[in-house]
């Protein structure tokens, strides 16, 4: 069980705590400080000094669930009879100030001797999230093809990789309204690591000048994946296990070049279907 330390800010020396998430910028890796709301049909949480978000209260609905919330009382020897990570518990995050898209995130209890380790959880901006001034990326609006006409693709995730080695650049997750910003942090402004071509006739005096040191923008491909049933909100670490690809329903998605200090936005609307 964790220590008291990760315990409730306002006073909890006389209980445990089930487990600690340390909700995180997907983009920056950032701990976040803004208010977060999360809420789950049997689990409580509260919110400490440190910023963690940790698991103070269980009310359990089944004799196993009866068994793990015994721990928040038990001290000098904490209840047996449950395997480490045998009970999941499905909890929702959302930002009241919809700077982040929500999702839900699946915690295996109890966490036994990683107890005292929070969980990561990567959250990821919203369209209506603020710029950093040197990033890069794309906004664009999803949309897949339906009997009823064309609907949000809500809950996908779009990755930017980089067109020369799929080496990853940016993610973003599309909203309820199939709108998706896609940030790419650490361009750089110079790319040193590209190698000028040979100037014609050795680069003497009548030979051209030798070309740029390097580029200002980075050619990328756009991958756009769904979790399994493309539920909302979505859980993106469900879409790394299992996704599903889509693709446009004519044409190919375009290759942008990604820029420090520019998110690119013009005509990024597409039109998708499962790629089979």
């Amino acid at each position: 069980m964790l220590a008291p330390k990760l315990s409730q800010s306002r006073s909890l020396i006389d209980r445990r705590v089930l487990g600690a998430l340390e909700l995180v910028d997907a983009a920056t890796s950032e701990r976040i400080t803004a208010p977060m709301k999360l809420s789950s049909e049997s689990l409580r949480f509260v919110r400490n000094r440190s910023g963690l978000h940790v698991v103070n209260g269980l009310t359990p609905r089944t004799e196993d669930e009866r068994t793990l919330a015994e721990h928040l009382d038990a001290f000098e020897e904490a209840p047996g009879g449950l395997a480490d990570g045998a009970l999941s518990f499905d909890i929702t995050i959302e930002n009241p100030a919809g700077l982040y898209v929500p999702r839900t995130y699946e915690i295996d209890l109890p966490r036994g001797d990683e107890a005292g380790t929070a969980l990561k959880v990567e959250m990821f901006a919203s369209p209506a999230a603020p710029i950093g001034q040197n990033w890069s990326g794309i906004r664009a609006t999803l949309s897949k093809e339906s009997p009823d006409g064309d609907v949000p693709l809500a809950g996908a995730r779009l990755t930017l990789l980089r067109d020369s080695d799929d080496a990853l650049l940016g993610r973003g997750i599309s909203d309820h309204r199939g709108e998706v910003l896609g940030i790419a942090v650490g361009i750089p402004i110079i790319d040193f690591t590209t190698t000028p071509p040979s100037p014609v006739g050795g680069g003497g005096g009548g030979g051209p000048a030798p070309a740029p040191v390097g580029t200002k923008k980075v050619a990328a491909r756009i991958v756009i994946e769904t979790g399994p049933g493309q539920p909302w909100p979505p859980d993106p670490d469900a879409i790394t296990a299992s996704g599903q690809t889509w693709v446009p329903v004519t044409g190919d998605l375009p290759k942008p070049e990604l820029e420090t200090g520019r998110i690119l936005s013009d005509g990024l609307s597409f039109l998708l279907k499962p790629q089979t």
